[in-house]
């Protein structure tokens, strides 16, 4: 067990899939080719009439078709195992992605009704007659035209009373951050990993 990435065991477990697809191909291969040997010794020891040497060979291929046919199935079952390891580790990517995706969205949302809230604030300060900042008219501008337009219009009927002066609503704004890339984020999260030991590789017989 081992701590790397999720963008890390991904492609761990990609290239361990691959080093048993390639295993699992010339193992298939050299089955073919055996069997092949296999049904030409049968032959000849029917031709030869049952000779002692031909029935050993085909002894043999018969015992080295049991031995690939096993190693055939581990490696299936290998392969099986790698690409449900790997599969969880995609499907815990893409959940850590979609709940940033969330994430950002909701604070996105929490924004802009704080905006809407201040731009409403500002409309009501200048329907009084009060004094705003350049800034805060222009937001409010910006945010609705028509609003800012019925603001000033009251702001005449009001100029009479006493006026405030107020600050920007904004004050000094930080400069934010930008969010993280959702997707390298959920890839760059450490997590717990076991990569199965899928032994070396063996030498195939021609």
């Amino acid at each position: 067990m081992g701590t790397m990435t999720i963008k890390e065991a991904r492609k761990a477990y990609t290239a361990q899939l691959d080093v048993l697809r390639n295993r699992q191909r010339k193992l298939l291969k050299e089955q073919e080719e055996n069997d092949r040997k296999f049904q030409y010794s049968s032959k000849e020891e029917a031709w030869n009439g049952g000779s002692g040497v031909v029935i050993e060979l085909s002894e043999e291929y018969r015992k080295r078709a049991q031995e690939l046919q096993e190693k055939i199935d581990q490696v299936k079952e290998q392969i099986e195992e790698h690409v449900k390891l790997r599969d969880e580790v995609i499907g815990m990517e893409v959940g850590i992605a979609n709940a940033e995706v969330a994430k950002q969205q909701g604070e996105a949302m929490q924004e802009y009704g704080e905006e809407v809230a201040k731009c409403l604030e500002i409309a009501r300060r200048i329907a009084n007659g009060d004094k705003v900042p350049a800034s805060d008219e222009k937001k409010l501008m910006d945010f609705n035209m028509e609003v800012y337009m019925a603001a000033k219009n009251m702001a005449v009927m009001n100029a009479d009373k006493e006026h405030k002066e107020y600050d920007s609503m904004w004050g000094e704004e930080e400069e934010k951050g930008e969010n993280p890339n959702p997707h390298e984020m959920a890839g760059d999260t450490q997590i717990s990993v076991e990569l199965p030991d899928i032994g070396p590789e063996e030498e195939t017989t021609e």
